[in-house]
């Protein structure tokens, strides 16, 4: 699967991505980077989008933005267009780069040209699409944590990631369990995330009436609860 990702210099969360994705997907995955240096105004991006398209755009299957301003996010449609992509994910780790009516807005443009098109929001919320084989395939290593775990006299003993955050909290997570009490699991995974730390918005989100970094930490304790309740029935 060939990617392109799209992001700004110097960004943390954007950076962190990346080397997580490199270190843990698959080697066949092909990637392709482009960084924008500065953030033009607005209203020379809608008059002259071509302008500010990357300089080189590469053949791809899959673009995938991280941490663009809702102004750059903009330019997607055109360069899923132009790179023959079939497939966009836009993580929403943060409202206002994506806001509901920039995502409305993308939806249409990339329905348009046949392009799929999923905004999880956080990223570690993203699951299977179904509809489009290179989503699935980025689903099948990074998304909604799923994890299998081991236990001995109540003490977890082993963690294994099936399928991990983006941004690589859930591989942290699971080395911080080790040794952890089962009941105690839920909690400590949640404290982890926080600690690792989760680099979504803090802010109260208008949908969900919660912080993104909240629901983040729902996704993992959901994942450690599931865990234990597939050890019970075994």
């Amino acid at each position: 699967m060939r990617i392109f990702i799209i992001t700004k210099t110097n960004d943390l969360w954007s950076d962190r991505i990346i080397n997580n994705i490199y270190e843990r997907g698959p080697s066949s995955w092909v990637y392709k980077i482009y960084k924008y240096q500065t953030i033009p105004p607005l209203e020379e991006l809608l008059d002259e989008r071509e302008k500010y398209l990357p300089t080189k755009i590469p053949e791809c299957d899959l673009v995938l933005p991280l941490g663009l301003p809702a102004d750059l996010v903009l330019l997607l449609p055109l360069i899923a267009k132009k790179s023959g992509a079939k497939a966009a994910i836009i993580p929403v780790d943060n409202s206002e780069q994506v806001p509901l009516g920039v995502q409305k807005q993308l939806k249409e443009e990339f329905s348009e040209i046949n392009v799929d098109s999923v905004f999880p929001k956080p990223f570690c919320s993203l699951r299977t699409y179904k509809r489009n084989q290179f989503i699935d395939e980025f689903t099948k290593y990074f998304g909604y944590p799923l994890i299998k775990i081991k236990v001995s006299d109540d003490l977890i003993t082993r963690v294994d990631v099936i399928r991990g955050a983006p941004c690589g909290s859930t591989w942290y997570v699971a080395k911080k369990l080790i040794n952890v009490r089962i009941q105690d699991a839920e909690y400590v995974a949640s404290l982890e995330l926080h600690n690792y730390p989760c680099l979504a918005s803090r802010e109260i989100d208008p949908l969900y009436r919660d912080s993104i970094m909240h629901m983040a930490a729902y996704h993992i304790k959901n994942a450690v609860k599931k865990a234990i309740e597939d050890i019970k029935k075994i």
